[in-house]
């Protein structure tokens, strides 16, 4: 039976550093201006006192979530509405800052590798479709990925359905597939699998994740592949 690994995207396949904090800030200030609720909607969003909060709107949940959020606190009249600003902001300020995007590590060699050893590769992330493939084929690794779910398609994450969607297209059983990410919802989607790996090359601290899995790294790279989930061939 081949193996499988669920990769989250920002965070842990790409940093989650200044590119992301500068649209963050950028973003907040285009959305606060349209409420008088300026406090409550930023910190609602996960921005308390300057700082990113860990499993926030902000940097994990999906376009959907942000809206919610927006309407409640009055930015926006209807989820519909709010929702497209959120895909339009960030793509948009994507496109414009493509070339700060920046891989963990060798992020090419490490998938090429991974697939040499056997695995099966795929993605579920929170975010929406252009601005996942617009991130993949600026950093050429979209055809090194066998499966790619975004908000788009699948409810966010830890709902399962991502997960059970790459195990079927794949040909995989769910105990031959470990989730990887950065939060505390992908290792509880893992957790339903194999299990789930945490990284550090995200927002979240090790505190997050120990009464969670024995599995936490400080990024992709240093993973012991293998070891979690070995594959017939060694590479």
């Amino acid at each position: 039976m081949r193996k499988g690994i669920l990769f989250d995207k920002d965070g842990t396949l790409f940093e989650f550093g200044p590119i992301w904090l500068q649209a963050t800030i950028e973003f907040l200030a285009a959305i606060t201006v349209r409420t008088d609720q300026k406090i409550g909607v930023v910190e609602a969003l996960g921005m308390v006192d300057g700082e990113l909060v860990s499993d926030s709107a902000l940097t994990s949940g999906t376009p959907a979530d942000v809206a919610t959020i927006l309407v409640d606190h009055q930015v926006f009249t209807t989820t519909g509405q709010a929702e497209q600003f959120v895909k339009d902001f960030f793509y948009e300020f994507l496109v414009a800052h493509l070339d700060n995007v920046k891989p963990v590590g060798d992020l090419i060699g490490l998938l090429q590798r991974l697939k040499a050893q056997g695995y099966v590769l795929g993605i579920a992330t929170s975010d929406e479709i252009n601005s996942t493939m617009a991130t993949l084929k600026y950093a050429q690794v979209k055809d090194l990925f066998d499966f790619i779910a975004t908000a788009d398609e699948y409810p966010t994450k830890p709902n399962p359905a991502a997960l059970m969607a790459f195990c079927e297209q794949c040909q995989l059983a769910l105990t031959d597939v470990i989730v990887v990410g950065d939060s505390r919802m992908d290792i509880e989607l893992g957790n339903l699998a194999r299990a789930g790996v945490a990284v550090l090359s995200g927002t979240s601290t090790a505190d997050n994740f120990t009464d969670l899995t024995p599995y936490i790294y400080a990024d992709i790279q240093v993973i012991p592949y293998q070891q979690i989930l070995p594959t017939l061939n060694k590479g």
